[in-house]
């Protein structure tokens, strides 16, 4: 009796090693894979400009009289981030050269540079036109927002001014 219950453990522990093994091999190589990153929401379409006016709240009102500057902002930032991807896939090119010709890949940062700079002026202007049209509080409120994105400025807790450390983390422009 005692060898009929060893075989039968043996059996039920055989057949547990293959449930497990068989978990293992489906976990591992068929199943599809699962997402890396945490679901994250997207990034609003228009850019920086479209996270400002989120971040003060326009109504709807405020958001279609701002409509045109939105759009307008958005088809010159779309180019100009075309234009940058250009010169990327240029550089990509230049650099699977065996030997790579450093005056054209100097060349070419200098033009994505000039690009990234005017991409940053271009969301500057378009900021500056925005907080025109916008209410006062409305405008404080984007200062102080900007203030802390772009200089690493915090607003004063007791009445004295301070500088914090970097920057929060913003959006690839």
């Amino acid at each position: 009796m005692s060898l009929r219950v060893t075989q039968l453990l043996l059996g039920l522990s055989l057949l547990l090693n293959c449930f497990v093994l068989a978990g293992f091999v489906y976990r591992t190589w068929i199943e599809p894979p699962p997402v890396l990153r945490e679901a994250r929401p997207a990034p609003p379409r228009g850019g920086p400009l479209e996270m400002l006016a989120q971040d003060v709240k326009l109504d709807d009102g405020q958001r279609a009289a701002l409509k045109d500057l939105f759009d307008r902002y958005a088809d010159e930032r779309r180019q100009r981030i075309h234009e940058i991807q250009k010169l990327r896939e240029a550089m990509g090119e230049e650099l699977k050269k065996p030997t790579f010709d450093m005056n054209r890949i100097d060349a070419l940062v200098d033009q994505m540079t000039s690009l990234r700079a005017d991409l940053q002026k271009q969301s500057l202007a378009a900021i500056a036109q925005f907080a025109d049209r916008i209410r006062p509080d409305q405008r404080q409120q984007l200062q102080t927002i900007l203030a802390e994105r772009f200089g690493g400025w915090r607003p004063p807790s007791g009445g004295t001014s301070q500088r914090s450390g970097p920057a929060p983390a913003r959006s690839p422009q």
